[in-house]
């Protein structure tokens, strides 16, 4: 689903067994709710990531799986 959210943190999670880095981000969606964000284990765009998004929004590319909302892409965004 492609959705906008505000990043109110995020931190560096233990590296993927490939070594790839991953990320977790607690956000606002656009009703208000606030989610938490797990990046795919070994994403290649993670490593555009910077502290900078934290307190911005966001554009990102998510799928839920049983346990975890999955960014598969994201970027920074413009609006809410």
């Amino acid at each position: 689903m492609n959705e906008r959210y505000f990043v109110k943190s995020m931190s560096r999670l233990k590296l993927s067994p490939q070594g790839n880095p991953r990320y977790k981000f607690v956000v606002v969606d656009r009703y208000g709710d606030t989610k938490i964000l797990h990046t795919s284990p070994n994403a290649g765009w993670v490593y555009a990531i910077t502290h900078g998004w934290e307190n911005r929004m966001i554009q990102a590319i998510t799928h839920e799986t049983s346990r975890n909302t999955i960014v598969d892409q994201a970027e920074l965004a413009e609006t809410f």
